[in-house]
């Protein structure tokens, strides 16, 4: 067989839309910009022109030493993730792997799509696509890195990440190689957020999961809002997000000149602003399992449309929930089920982490290719932390930005505003989110205050209305006319379903109590010395391959919410000690089973509770 199609089937088998990919890249049509040259030893090696310069992709005296020194710059760690920028000959990513073991995961990005394809006719490479430890990406084929990453970085293992870049490829790629890293720092910066959101929340949001996989049963969803809106032309009209920075109480009076010429999406904290100005929305998002009361007492609610996802506070569902579009991840099971009885899976989109950064995605994927921001500071504008109607919601305003983790940004108008390292991090995933899509979408900001928010057009909302609003749309009554996803028949199938999940978490209760009473038995074996240590590790090992039994167990997903503690203190102690004994070891596996154990009870406890009652 020869080199290109050795390898072009190593790839089909893991990798079918890259294999496709590369089948129809031409490699005589990119001779002038790429080619292959022989080194001093009579090895092969890869080259490519960038302006009036030559680079070649590795030594041109003896590539393969070259490759072996390269892996030799790194001390492998266990559960060590490496992010490899470039992949050149496959040399260095080769040798790289050499040094790894089955705990290891080796990401490499390479930024050139017909380097590759090249590189697959003259270099025998299915060793490496084959090693079920190696996951490449290609921007060309992933546009959302930061859904990528997502399914790679968790918190137990950010201390192990790495960054390897190939000689000549931050040269070459400059811009691409900063972004693939800050790509991934962006996600650690989320595994951070989620952390402290776990930490902070506990049991409110798996408890609320299961409620809004119950409530989501009799109400519609954003999808079918998408498709009752391909009928009009968006191109016409704008969505407007209303975010409930200080700078709204200046500009929310004209927001009633835009009613029925914009598709109006308010957070839930800018809510009683936009009713006291008179203004009904077309959807209100409320994504936090703590939203305050105080945000809906005293309006009128009666003909609110919502947008509820898995956290939204269970109480405000309860309460004011009669008209519901949802969206996002659930329950894997759960998401899966939902998809074949729809036809179609349930829209969820990466977070920002706020409201107002679901509140952007929603209007992105309803199909509105402008948008325009008000109350959208980011910062605290004025030294104000909201607009007035909820400032004090939060506690004494001065107190409260005296608690946060201040940073300063600039302005709109080129000074300098203090804001969070929260509020920070939500304006850098604006920013983007807006220059991935800057090709197709046109983002103003007409807060008239705050942080810049660079991709932004700046200007007023009076003179934003005038320019953007002047075709009318009711919304509304599109909304109104939409039914239920599921039909009577369909929502009792689906209830008797979803009842169903006391059973796995029976059954996954059973593993646990083994779990832990193997993990007692033998850990009282070694502190009274009675094992051999040829036996302990032989056991160790058993249970090791029994945790990733245990860890493909769709249910954990659900479980792992209750058990945040653990699962969080594993990953600060387990993966990053240099040297741990095996008691140790087997003390902290039973810790995180005891959780286990622990969430088993609380997630029974509220099946019966939420899914169990009429």
């Amino acid at each position: 067989m020869e080199i290109f199609e050795k390898n072009i089937a190593a790839i089909e088998q893991r990798y079918e839309l890259l294999a496709e990919k590369i089948r129809k890249i031409d490699i005589d049509m990119v001779a002038g910009r790429m080619g292959i040259e022989m080194a001093a030893n009579g090895l092969q090696i890869p080259w490519v022109k960038s302006g009036k310069r030559i680079w070649r992709l590795n030594s041109r005296q003896n590539p393969q030493e070259a490759a072996e020194i390269y892996a030799d710059r790194y001390q492998i760690r266990m559960y060590g993730i490496y992010f490899i920028f470039g992949f050149s000959d496959g040399r260095s990513v080769r040798e790289f792997l050499k040094k790894c073991d089955d705990t290891n995961l080796i990401v490499i990005c390479e930024p050139d799509l017909e380097l590759f394809a090249m590189n697959c006719h003259y270099f025998e490479i299915s060793d490496i696509i084959q090693e079920k430890n190696v996951i490449p990406y290609f921007t060309e084929l992933e546009h959302d890195m930061d859904a990528f990453l997502s399914k790679i970085i968790d918190y137990t293992r950010i201390k192990l990440l790495e960054f390897c870049i190939l000689p000549g490829y931050d040269v070459l790629h400059n811009e691409l190689c900063e972004n693939f890293m800050d790509g991934v720092v962006d996600r650690i910066r989320n595994e951070l957020v989620n952390k402290s959101t776990g930490m902070a929340f506990e049991r409110l949001i798996p408890q609320h999961t299961l409620y809004h996989m119950k409530n989501m049963i009799y109400h519609k969803n954003i999808e079918q809002l998408r498709l009752a809106l391909e009928k009009y032309d968006l191109l016409k009209i704008p969505c407007i997000i209303v975010s409930a920075g200080p700078s709204l109480d200046k500009n929310v009076h004209l927001l009633r000149q835009a009613q029925g010429k914009a598709f109006i999406v308010v957070v839930d904290a800018a809510l009683r602003t936009v009713l006291k100005a008179g203004v009904r929305p077309d959807l209100v998002c409320t994504v936090d399992a703590k939203s305050p009361e105080r945000f809906f007492e005293g309006v009128d609610l009666r003909d609110i449309v919502w947008a509820y996802t898995r956290t939204t506070r269970k109480s405000i569902a309860e309460n004011y929930g009669k008209d519901v579009f949802y969206y996002g991840a659930f329950y894997h099971k759960w998401n899966e089920t939902i998809k074949e009885q729809l036809g179609y899976p349930i829209p969820s989109f990466p977070s920002g982490g706020s409201v107002s950064c679901e509140a952007f995605v929603i209007g992105l994927y309803l199909g509105f290719r402008t948008v325009i921001l008000i109350g959208q500071d980011l910062a605290f504008t004025g030294g104000l932390s909201h607009t007035k109607e909820v400032v004090g919601m939060f506690g004494d305003n001065n107190e409260y930005i005296k608690g946060q983790k201040l940073v300063e940004v600039e302005s709109i108008d080129g000074t300098m505003l203090n804001t969070d390292f929260q509020m920070w991090c939500y304006k850098k995933w604006f920013e983007k989110v807006i220059k991935i899509n800057q090709d197709q979408i046109k983002v103003i900001d007409a807060t008239e205050g705050g942080a810049k928010i660079e991709g932004t057009i700046i200007q007023t909302f009076a003179e934003t209305i005038k320019q953007e609003c002047g075709e009318s749309l009711d919304f509304y009554e599109i909304e109104k006319q939409i039914p239920a996803a599921f039909s009577l028949e369909q929502q009792v199938e689906l209830l008797g379903k979803l009842r169903e999940i006391k059973d796995e978490v029976e059954e996954f209760s059973k593993k646990v109590d083994a779990m832990i009473e193997w993990q007692e038995s033998l850990l009282t074996r070694v502190e009274v010395s009675s094992i051999s240590k040829e036996d302990l590790l032989k056991e160790l090992k058993d249970i090791s391959m029994q945790y990733e039994k245990i860890d493909q167990e769709t249910i954990l997903d659900f479980i792992s919410m209750y058990a945040h503690k653990e699962e969080y203190e594993l990953g600060d102690q387990i993966y990053t000690e240099e040297k741990i004994e095996p008691k140790d070891l087997l003390k902290k596996g039973l810790s995180l089973y005891k959780g286990y154990q622990k969430g088993v009870k609380m997630l029974t406890e509220d099946i019966e509770e939420i899914l169990m009652k009429d």
